[in-house]
């Protein structure tokens, strides 16, 4: 990781805080980082690195990022990561024999999956805990279980399950860890019931500044540190809800990659000024930036530009945001439709089943009779996906709704498949999970969200 990088100087204030908080404390069981929303990234960087070869702490930290479905079912899920995980990780297990003597034993924890199936199984993780531990090498002897759910079904249930846990026993030298939000206190625990276990903490870091000079860091002249440059500034005025000063940047973004050359680099300032513009929702430049981007970025595609196909992708997408926006719901819906079928062609599974299940719902709620025709495409089109694809997607919520058209329909062959997978992945109760899920979740209102610079 780069020292003079400021994102990775926000991760070592992180690693120096972890040291002198839990130094000391051989009954710590249970930490908690509190963190602000914007911030998540940021620590969710900390934990990759620390599970990594790269990690500095001198504890081994295994993340996970199993979702949270229910907390009978929460443990045996991470037994069957860890083991996968462990399974893919020959080339890095090889490094650590090389420098210690590392002997653990997998097979006792998948013989339990198996015959424990659809079982509570918190025993069974806690011994895979120690039983991991004991068999780190003698200077490495400290294990933390970072959890970074993809998706948290009940934050009340999670914090249930943490606090069985800790009642059943965390192994000596094991530590759990998770995040959770300054005034939130999702998993908050009592002091009183578990002495000397729990740790919170909080570490202020000043994001803003980081990413400020993260986007101003290299040649001021490159068109790419510019872009990023303009960025953070279109975003800080969009924050300010300056649109004047939005648009003074978004010239500037669009000047300098024009002056590049750089087809995909100039689609991308179109496609990113836009996308700030949505937050002003009848921007009459919208639409001129979308009309402009794509053509850019189907010239990009022509001339072999890798990096216009998926922005191609997205530009039908936003249309389509926009779209909606002005409650044209069948131009909308035309649009979603293109997008998924594009990306669908050129395998991009997820956008494709994010485009799908935006034209079905707004099929569903705005012309009912396109609506089943458009969700049988998105069902087809996610089928084919591994089992942690479907998961971590938002095709649970096609497959859910096909369910029930199939049910109508008499569709045996469909019924038993759906059910027979999604009991396989949620439980018999996979329908109230998905629905539990669903509602849980805040509607989209953009086809593909910005990214923040990456924090590592």
């Amino acid at each position: 990781m780069n020292e003079h990088n400021p994102i990775a100087q926000l991760v070592n204030k992180i690693q120096q805080q972890w040291r002198e908080k839990t130094a000391g404390k051989p009954s710590l069981r249970f930490v908690r980082f509190i963190i602000k929303p914007e911030e998540a990234r940021v620590y969710e960087g900390f934990c990759k690195l620390e599970s990594s070869e790269h990690g500095s702490l001198p504890e081994v930290f295994v993340t996970h990022l199993t979702s949270f479905e229910d907390e009978d079912t929460f443990s045996a899920a991470l037994i069957s990561d860890w083991l996968d995980t462990y399974d893919k990780s020959t080339e890095l297990l090889a490094q650590v024999q090389q420098q210690a003597s590392f002997q653990w034993a997998p097979d006792p924890y998948r013989e339990a999956l198996k015959k424990q199936q659809g079982f509570q199984m918190d025993d069974t993780l806690l011994s895979l805990l120690q039983s991991f531990k004991q068999a780190l090498p003698q200077e490495r002897k400290e294990l933390v279980l970072a959890l970074i759910p993809r998706q948290v079904s009940s934050t009340k249930d999670m914090k249930n399950w943490i606090s069985n846990l800790l009642k059943k026993g965390i192994p000596a030298g094991v530590k759990l860890l998770v995040i959770d939000h300054v005034g939130a206190d999702h998993f908050a625990l009592q002091d009183r019931y578990f002495p000397d276990m729990l740790l919170s903490i909080h570490v202020p870091i000043d994001l803003h500044s980081a990413i400020k000079k993260l986007s101003a860091a290299g040649n001021p002249n490159d068109p790419e540190i510019m872009l990023r440059k303009c960025v953070f500034e279109m975003g800080a005025a969009m924050k300010d809800k300056d649109v004047q000063r939005l648009h003074r940047w978004g010239q500037q973004a669009l000047d300098s990659t024009q002056r590049s050359g750089n087809k995909g680099l100039f689609a991308t300032a179109h496609i990113m000024y836009a996308g700030m513009l949505f937050h002003f929702k009848k921007d009459p430049k919208i639409p001129e930036l979308l009309e402009r981007g794509q053509r850019i970025s189907k010239q990009g595609v022509q001339q072999g530009d890798g990096a216009c196909l998926p922005l191609m992708v997205q530009f039908y997408g936003y249309h389509g945001a926009y779209a909606q926006i002005r409650r044209r719901f069948t131009e909308a819906i035309n649009w979603f439709i293109q997008q998924a079928e594009l990306a669908e062609q050129h395998k991009f599974s997820q956008q494709a089943l994010n485009a799908w299940y935006q034209a079905a719902e707004l099929c569903r709620r705005k012309d009912s009779s396109r609506y089943y025709d458009v969700l049988e495409k998105g069902y087809l089109a996610g089928w084919h996906l591994p089992d942690d694809e479907i998961t971590a997607s938002i095709y649970i919520y096609l497959l859910r709704d096909y369910y029930d058209y199939a049910h109508v329909n008499r569709k045996q062959d469909i019924i038993r498949d759906i059910d027979e997978r999604m009991g396989r992945l949620f439980g018999e109760d996979w329908k109230a999970d998905v629905d539990n899920i669903r509602k849980k979740k805040e509607p989209l209102i953009l086809p593909l969200e910005m990214e923040e610079p990456e924090a590592l």
